[in-house]
């Protein structure tokens, strides 16, 4: 994989066209590429426009239309609300850290859940655990009882 940016071209006819394969492909191949996390620019092939956020929409119109949506009705409209807003760009960042925080929390939930697996497919893994947290709860007492504030 390279790390530039790949360039995909959209013509008139509706047609995409990935210049780093050199072939046409389909709004499904813009998704995969989303979702292995590839960076990539969708431009007008006549005048240049960049079209990424109008190809991303277009993705999410179609998979909200063929599964369960995602987004509710009441959180649609107020999306439509906060373009009449004094500060959309603050709402922006917003959404974007409070995304990147269920991302985090998901993928250390997920690294907790693959090690809770592995210690009960692994007794020696298990015993081991199991021995040092009365090692923890010894040493606590050792130090004795906290003093008040």
């Amino acid at each position: 994989m390279t790390s530039s940016i790949r360039i995909i071209k959209k013509y008139p006819n509706r047609r995409l066209y990935d210049t780093e394969i050199n072939a046409y492909i389909t709004l499904d191949d813009v998704k995969k590429l989303v979702v292995e996390h590839a960076e990539f620019r969708v431009f007008d092939a006549r005048t240049k426009k960049d079209l990424t956020q109008n190809t991303l929409l277009q993705i999410i119109t179609e998979q909200e239309a063929s599964t369960t949506p995602l987004f509710t009705t009441a959180i649609l409209q107020d999306f439509i609300r906060f373009y009449h807003e004094k500060s959309p760009h603050t709402f922006s960042q917003y959404l974007e850290q409070a995304l990147k925080l269920f991302i985090d929390q998901k993928k250390f939930f997920q690294n907790q859940w693959l090690a809770y697996q592995a210690l009960l497919t692994n007794p020696s893994l298990l015993q081991q655990a199991l021995k040092k947290e009365p090692l923890k709860k010894k040493k606590a007492k050792e130090r004795g009882p906290k003093k008040p504030i």
